[in-house]
């Protein structure tokens, strides 16, 4: 999908925003495959972030705690509603955030994920382009 857009990302200087999960950071063990391709979104979010960055393409990560849908109807749990979290994505993404955390819960760990040791070795990594450029 992001070749497909790419060349019209590119000039318009879009942004791609990838709804992840906080579970991406850690499984939930009941739902291993769930946990296992957030991870896999999330890295690639990071990945993209660094490749698009030179084409002026922003690349946003939606980090969201439980939301009110159908999956977590019968989850007992605090659940942010889904136009709360549209409306945090909204505003994280004309906010520049890298890793948006749209809900009270997600929001708890949103301070300690951007100043971490994990976030800088993002970054570190990133900057290895500018050494040697790679093809998106």
């Amino acid at each position: 999908m992001t070749q497909a857009f790419l060349p019209l990302l590119t000039r318009s200087r879009g942004a791609i925003v990838n709804v992840v999960s906080l579970s991406a950071f850690a499984a939930v063990p009941v739902l291993p495959a769930y946990s296992i391709s957030k991870a896999a979104a999330f890295s690639m979010s990071q990945s993209l972030r660094a490749l698009l960055a030179g084409k002026g393409v922003s690349v946003h990560a939606v980090l969201p705690g439980p939301v009110d849908t159908d999956m977590t109807v019968g989850l007992d749990i605090p659940k942010a509603s889904p136009e709360y979290v549209a409306r945090a994505i909204l505003d994280g993404v004309e906010n520049g955030e890298e890793e948006i955390f749209p809900d009270p819960m997600s929001e708890s760990m949103a301070e300690s994920w951007r100043s971490g040791a994990a976030k800088a070795f993002e970054r570190q990594n990133a900057a290895l382009l500018q050494a040697a450029p790679v093809a998106a």
